[in-house]
């Protein structure tokens, strides 16, 4: 590994501590909710609980996402306990390992500019900061497919069997991570790109019954644990094997899953402006160049693993009737190498039109800083303070040097995610009330009972370290003896006055859904119209 940083420049490997800086901060902000804070609640369940082979969600019955984010992050706070660290630092891991893997897959290929080009284009996009702090599932998937990809490259480039067992391991990981996809998108890009090579010998090769014996041998804990939960038992009307291997994900290109968010087929090209972004612009034309070079039947690209690994797996997920921007996640260490192989073939002067279009997003990026702190949330803040004064001596400095390296195009968007880990992010979770409640109770009540009223709550469950939180009606609340504690929103509260409970204690919590912004909640004058109010209430009943 030492070496491994030797070939990057004192500037270079400034930027890399600067976006491990981030990503490190990024581990101990507050899970958002709903689908991150749902894998952590199920996650601390699992660790208590001991219960992997059949995963279970508020001690019920759970088939939706396969659980190798559960098992890893269930034993991650088994030694550092029901926190953000604990529940992150696995995923945060394998994000490491997936740059080093973009690295090494670019230089088999490439030369070792364009493959550190390709590390700090994927190190920052906003997908990469923005998976090591809302951590799901898509942190293993991506990474486990850029592993394998890297690792069958290596082993159809220097024939070392490690390589090909390694690739398969990885590949069965990814599989465990988010389904079939985990085999789709390390498979077709490997297969197309050894037949676009002509090695018809590697395409037709008895090595792949050793790839899918491996793979098999992964994915055993899971599907006995499917068959023995869902498929013993017809009653609870669910078929877990087929669930996982179809239904979950050609079930939404077929129609047979319910699942279906109305997204059109155009979705993720939408989204993938932020996800990509600040490389978006210039990956456009990195895409158009490579694809000219492809049908030029005068030009032998080295490889079209890249390219496939980024259009055709775009494509086949915009069939998908459910998408949600994270999808798509996947394909963008193929879109890095794309753009960085694009970066060290243009001219100064094409250069200077992308330094340009940055510092333009670094202008706008300044000004959302200045809105932010006199419109937002305007009180003091010192961090704001530092990325205003970092952002205006980056526009100076580099307006004025004339060097052609990548780092220009990337100290603006660091110091946005700069900004968004240290000041946005951590404002914006105070506003999750669940979490708040949770983490007030964890260091307020000892010895008390404490219920959740009507509902679960996954954040709530996590942050009071307790997974089995139990819910209470209506009918109940007094029947329970001496003192306990409710989790109630204000509408449940008024639902339940006409029982005249004697309340000791009342503390409120702001509640926003922070996954979806709007103007009306960021603007500070407004704020208090669209935020509801959720308590925990003491209740003693003699």
């Amino acid at each position: 590994m030492k070496s491994f940083f030797n070939y990057f420049t004192n500037f270079e490997k400034i930027l890399i501590l600067f976006v491990f800086a981030i990503y490190f901060h990024n581990l101990f902000i507050d899970i958002m909710q709903i689908d991150a804070a749902q894998y952590a609640g199920i996650s601390a369940e699992m660790a208590q609980t001991n219960s992997y082979l059949e995963v279970k969600e508020f001690q019920q019955d759970y088939l939706d996402k396969p659980p190798l984010l559960f098992w890893l992050s269930s034993v991650s706070i088994k030694i550092f306990g029901a926190t953000n660290f604990g529940y992150k630092i696995v995923s945060f891991l394998f994000i490491l390992f997936s740059l080093y893997a973009v690295y090494r897959f670019t230089i088999l290929y490439y030369s070792r500019q364009i493959a550190k080009n390709a590390l700090l284009i994927l190190a920052t996009t906003q997908a990469y900061f923005l998976i090591t702090n809302d951590v799901r599932t898509d942190a293993l998937l991506t990474s486990c497919t850029i592993i394998s990809v890297w690792l069958f490259s290596e082993f159809f480039e220097k024939r070392k069997i490690s390589n090909l067992i390694l690739a398969s391991i990885f590949m069965g990981l990814g599989m465990l991570a988010k389904g079939p996809i985990g085999a789709i998108a390390v498979l077709m890009p490997i297969g197309i790109n050894l037949m676009y090579q002509q090695k018809w010998r590697d395409v037709f090769n008895f090595r792949w019954i050793l790839v899918l014996f491996i793979v098999a041998i992964i994915l055993i804990p899971m599907s006995y644990g499917l068959y023995t939960q869902f498929d013993l038992h017809p009653e609870k009307g669910k078929k877990g094997l087929y669930f996982y291997y179809w239904l979950q994900s050609f079930g939404r290109i077929t129609g047979e899953s319910v699942w279906n968010n109305g997204a059109p087929w155009h979705f993720f090209l939408g989204s993938i402006i932020w996800d990509f972004f600040p490389w978006i612009f210039p990956l456009y034309f990195s895409l158009f160049f490579k694809l000219k070079n492809l049908l030029n039947r005068q030009v032998k690209l080295p490889e079209i693993t890249t390219l496939v690994g980024f259009v055709v797996i775009f494509a086949m997920l915009s069939l998908s009737k459910y998408k949600l921007p994270h999808y798509i996640f996947v394909t963008l260490p193929f879109a890095s190498i794309i753009l960085a192989e694009y970066l060290t073939k243009i001219n100064y002067k094409i250069w200077k039109r992308w330094r340009i279009t940055n510092c333009i997003f670094g202008i706008l990026i300044l000004l959302l800083f200045i809105i932010f702190n006199l419109f937002f949330f305007p009180e003091f803040n010192i961090w704001v303070i530092i990325c205003v004064v970092l952002q205006l001596f980056i526009l100076f400095y580099f307006r004025r040097t004339k060097e052609q390296n990548s780092g220009q195009l990337i100290v603006f968007v660091l110091v946005l995610n700069l900004f968004l880990s240290f000041v946005f992010y951590p404002k914006l979770v105070t506003f999750q009330s669940d979490s708040e409640a949770g983490k007030w109770a964890n260091k307020n009540i000892n010895n008390e009972e404490i219920y959740i009223y009507k509902t679960y709550s996954n954040s709530f469950n996590f942050y009071t370290n307790n997974p089995f939180t139990k819910k209470i009606t209506k009918e109940n609340l007094t029947s329970i003896k001496n003192s306990f504690w409710v989790y109630i929103s204000e509408e449940d509260l008024e639902e339940i006055k006409d029982l005249n409970l004697k309340i000791a204690v009342k503390k409120s919590f702001d509640d926003y859904p922070i996954t979806r912004l709007k103007i009306q909640f960021l603007v500070a004058k407004s704020r208090q119209e669209v935020l509801k109010k959720k308590y925990l209430i003491k209740i003693i009943n003699s």
